[in-house]
């Protein structure tokens, strides 16, 4: 588990990529792949005290009258819609550091179509078990809290607005490259092989979503090795990015719905 490995990715990772994207010669070992991570943690925070420092600022001079709600929903889906590209962003330059090309380290590549098939078709069947699990657990089921917090926002266009284009843009494409892109590349590579990498970073894509309970855990862990075992056959973090978009746009769907 040194810092940079030298080996080529493990067959099943990239060897079912179309032959647009070279693979890469380095990887970053174990090690630092989790310090590469730490620095992404502390540019996500960093990112939040910007986005509310801005935010404050840009209030006080348009409304120097009206204290500021911290609380504001505006406020709050900025400090997701900012941090989590920014986090993003620190691994992919880590990437493009590491090897000759952060597309191929990070497997942003178009995936072939039969995988695509098989990854939705999956998800369609994961979706199908956990509703089954929320209907015999009711009492688990958040989804009324989530129409909740959006039916608080229909009358704020700039929340509703921003509360999409987090949901179905940036958690998806922020959080797959952090996950399924540079933190399965490089602990893939190590001792602990693909099926143990696949589980961590399921484990830690569960971790960030402490806002669910024992159930929704459940579920974001679900996903996160559905989304792993896809990124690993397929090759592609791009199919593991529509994946995760698809299923945020249809729980927003449902929500919507039931307003």
């Amino acid at each position: 588990m040194s810092m940079i490995t030298t080996t080529y990715p493990p067959r099943g990772l990239e060897s079912n990529v179309r032959s647009t994207a070279t693979a890469p010669a380095r990887t970053w070992g174990f090690w630092a792949t989790l310090g590469w991570f730490g620095v992404a943690v502390v540019t996500y925070f960093a990112a939040t005290f910007l986005a509310a420092f801005f935010y404050a600022l840009w209030w006080g001079l348009t409304h120097p009258n009206v204290p500021l709600d911290m609380n504001a929903p505006v406020l709050g889906y900025l400090m997701i819609a900012v941090p989590m590209p920014a986090a993003a962003l620190a691994l992919m330059l880590a990437a493009r550091r590491a090897g000759p090309s952060m597309r191929s380290y990070l497997g942003l590549v178009w995936p072939r179509w039969r995988h695509i098939l098989v990854g939705f078709g999956a998800l369609i069947v994961l979706g199908a078990l956990i509703e089954g699990l929320f209907r015999l657990f009711p009492t688990f089921d958040q989804t009324p809290e989530l129409i909740a917090e959006y039916r608080s926002i229909m009358g704020n266009p700039t929340a509703l607005a921003l509360y999409w284009f987090t949901l179905v843009v940036t958690a998806p494409v922020a959080e797959e490259i952090i996950f399924r892109g540079f933190l399965l590349r490089g602990w893939s590579e190590s001792r602990i092989g693909m099926v143990g990498t696949i589980v961590l970073t399921s484990l830690a894509f569960a971790v960030i979503h402490v806002q669910y309970n024992v159930l929704g855990l459940f579920m974001v862990l679900s996903l996160g090795l559905l989304f792993g075992v896809m990124r690993w056959r397929s090759g592609s973090t791009v199919l593991t990015i529509m994946m995760h978009a698809a299923w945020n746009l249809m729980c927003g769907i449902v929500f919507m719905l039931h307003v």
